[in-house]
């Protein structure tokens, strides 16, 4: 029978969902309440979302032996589960050649894991390269040898593989920056990626995947230009937009990131697809000195950890609702998607026996690591909500939480169901909204609640609530780090 909420949502009909709303250990039994409004709006911000996902590379850790069976089924069935609708894959060229050529032979193995996943799941794939070697900052020359043995690569992938889920190439990761091939040189990259655009068309791929660009990394409005130049520069080559961000959690929870990644969505063409090719949070605001302490502190417990690149506090609740915000965020800023930064720990490393900790596992924590580094840590269910229940091709619509900061929603609608998420960021706080302006009645709706308790089946988030509806007036209360999810959206396949 279908359940009114017009009472708060901590309901007695199941002690698990009365567990998953209640205070944490250590929270207070009794926080304040804020009241305020969630506005509908019927302007559609974006009538077909290419929708969420994740980076998944080839791993650098197994040295070459492949990955175990038992790692590939949990892998699957981690990924099955969380349904992202898209995924940025990058690798190397040279890794992949032999005496000068591409040679399909070498090294493959991951990639054919990787994109036999996406091709068989639906999954839209950015493929790329790092950019070692295709570019010389010093010399100001562009490898076009290399450059054309990474176009017989994806000729290879596509047509001989069948993977026609590429649909979109990446030149260089990040190269306004000085860590990058091209060391922040704007016209040492365009050239590189004019090349690739000419290499795409000679193995017949023109037109069936198309370059991404700039796939800059930014943290201030200082860089558009690098959008408004591949606009004006390569036009028609460029498929799908895309910036890196790492914003601090006070920067997200304030809603200054908005303003911040509204500037360069406005920077390209208002017509062509968006999406932020990487997402993660790094604790570089001053405001945030405690959590990158606490960060450093772990980094420092942990002998795997890349000193230099890591973030520990994926093992935390709170990691899930700021990725959640920032993801909430550009979708009202006319995003189309966002990539998280990444997939599982065991891809990449950094100093000489660490790893770059950010994923939401380590697959080889058994053999290598410690087997509870294989336990999947929270984010993974709130990237899996905002993943699954706003599947590619969804209309997302307006909606705005007015009356209180640091909460966030969003929306999105086919003509098989919709999905309203909200967020609350505070961690001293409860939240009721009221509903207004909703269009019309939802019906047949299931609830998840994401944080600090979950209602697991084992390794899957179950919803607390099925059978809900919404309408004009009701009522809904997040309890403090908090997301909700209401989605009447078919379970994907």
């Amino acid at each position: 029978m279908e359940k009114m909420l017009f009472r708060t949502l901590l309901s007695a009909t199941s002690a698990l969902f009365f567990a998953a709303c209640s205070p944490g250990p250590g929270k207070a039994p009794d926080v304040p309440t804020v009241d305020g409004a969630l506005v509908f709006s019927e302007r559609v911000l974006d009538d077909a979302y290419i929708g969420n996902g994740v980076q998944w590379d080839p791993y650098e850790v197994h040295d070459g032996d492949a990955l175990s069976a038992s790692d590939k089924r949990r892998l699957i069935t981690r990924l099955e589960w969380m349904s992202p609708r898209f995924i940025r894959v990058m690798s190397g060229i040279r890794s992949h050649m032999t005496d000068g050529r591409f040679d399909p032979s070498r090294n493959m193995d991951d990639l054919h894991l990787i994109l036999g996943y996406c091709n068989t799941h639906g999954v839209t794939v950015m493929l790329g390269d790092w950019g070692g070697g295709l570019v010389d900052r010093e010399r100001q020359s562009v490898d076009e040898g290399l450059i054309d043995c990474c176009g017989e690569m994806v000729r290879y992938l596509v047509e001989e593989c069948g993977y026609d889920c590429i649909r979109h190439y990446n030149m260089v990761n990040e190269p306004n920056g000085w860590w990058s091939s091209t060391d922040g040189d704007y016209a040492l990259w365009l050239r590189a990626a004019k090349a690739m655009d000419a290499a795409l068309r000679r193995h017949g791929m023109g037109g069936r995947v198309r370059l991404v660009a700039p796939d800059a990394a930014v943290w201030t409005t200082a860089e558009t230009g690098w959008v408004s130049d591949s606009r004006r520069d390569l036009g028609e080559a460029v498929g799908l937009y895309d910036i890196h961000t790492y914003p601090s959690k006070v920067q997200i929870n304030t809603g200054e990131y908005s303003a911040m990644i509204a500037a360069y969505r406005a920077a390209a063409p208002a017509s062509a697809k968006m999406i932020l090719g990487e997402l993660g949070i790094k604790y570089v605001d001053p405001r945030d000195a405690e959590l990158d302490a606490e960060n450093k502190r772990r980094i420092a417990a942990d002998p795997h950890a890349s000193i230099e690149d890591s973030q520990m506090l994926v093992f935390d609740t709170m990691y899930g609702i700021d990725v959640a915000d920032a993801v909430m965020q550009t979708a009202a800023a006319g995003y189309s998607g966002c990539v998280v930064w990444m997939l599982d720990d065991a891809m990449h490393t950094k100093e000489p026996g660490r790893l770059k900790i950010w994923g939401f596992w380590n697959i080889l924590g058994e053999e290598r690591y410690g087997a509870e580094k294989e336990r999947i840590r929270p984010w993974y269910y709130a990237m899996s909500l905002l993943c699954r229940y706003f599947p590619q091709g969804c209309r997302i619509v307006g909606s705005e939480v007015e009356g209180v900061d640091g909460v966030r929603s969003m929306v999105g609608r086919t003509d098989e169901g919709a999905t309203l998420a909200v967020v609350n960021t505070h961690a001293d706080r409860a939240v009721e909204l009221t509903l207004r302006g909703l269009p019309a009645r939802l019906t047949g709706l299931s609830l998840y609640v994401y944080g600090d308790a979950l209602k697991l089946d084992g390794e899957r988030l179950l919803p607390t609530e099925r059978g809900v509806s919404l309408e004009e007036g009701a009522r809904i209360r997040l309890e403090p780090e908090t997301m909700l999810v209401y989605t009447s959206m078919p379970e994907p396949r």
